[in-house]
């Protein structure tokens, strides 16, 4: 299925993360643009000025995202931050993932917000996919149906695929 009209914004932390967990995240993010939009957080090497990263990836990717999914397998505060921006101040859905054996937060684990849910995964590109579809199929169902077809009919003729509509 398609969901075209969601954006999502998967957020993971960069500066202490192995090169190995950072392609497996660029290949989640590949998969994922298959199904909806998905907004690509700066890397580190386009990460000169540190008020550069703060605007691209707060304003330009968490304000705009549907679904923020943080992946919580390696310590991060710009992901925290990121985080509580989605949860705490915009009441938005956020799906956080942490592998079986990495040792998250409790305060990650079970913050018993609306909108949020922590889900650990055995593989990074075929668990999470599945937990987004997922997600974003609820996020969809949620919708009154007027909603749902009119953010389709729109993103079907739009020539901007970026829609400032809100849900």
């Amino acid at each position: 299925m398609e969901y075209y009209y969601f954006k999502v914004y998967v957020g993971c932390s960069l500066t202490h993360a192995p090169a190995e967990f950072r392609s497996s995240v660029e290949r989640l993010q590949e998969r994922l643009k298959g199904v909806c939009q998905v907004l690509v957080f700066k890397g580190l090497a386009d990460a000169n000025i540190p008020h550069d990263v703060y605007v691209y990836d707060i304003r330009g990717c968490v304000y705009k995202c549907d679904l923020l999914v943080a992946i919580c397998d390696f310590p991060s505060l710009g992901l925290g931050w990121e985080m509580a921006t989605q949860a705490e101040k915009r009441k938005r859905p956020l799906l956080a993932v942490a592998h079986r054996e990495a040792k998250v937060s409790k305060l990650v684990i079970d913050p018993q917000l609306p909108g949020y849910e922590f889900r650990r995964y055995d593989d990074l590109c075929e668990g999470v996919f599945k937990m987004v579809v997922a997600r974003l199929q609820l996020m969809e169902a949620a919708l009154p149906f007027w909603r749902r077809w009119f953010r389709q009919f729109i993103f079907k003729f739009s020539t901007k695929p970026i829609m400032r509509y809100r849900y």
